[in-house]
């Protein structure tokens, strides 16, 4: 339980929180997919809270004490 709450004080991840609540939105509306090529829509709407989760797990230290 310990490691949930360190992980949510953490900005990359309630930034893919948020872009994961984008996706539902997406998903339920088509606001975005209107913009991409249809070979794009699928991947293009999971990469980003994908890649910003992944990136938090790779991260050890904040940018700022790099």
């Amino acid at each position: 339980m310990k490691a949930i709450i360190k992980r949510l004080k953490s900005k990359t991840y309630w930034a893919a929180i948020g872009g994961t609540m984008l996706v539902v939105l997406e998903q339920n509306s088509g606001i975005i997919s209107g913009y991409l090529p249809e070979s794009m829509r699928s991947l293009a709407v999971l990469m980003w809270p994908v890649l910003m989760i992944a990136l938090r797990e790779v991260t050890t230290k904040p940018v700022a004490e790099k």
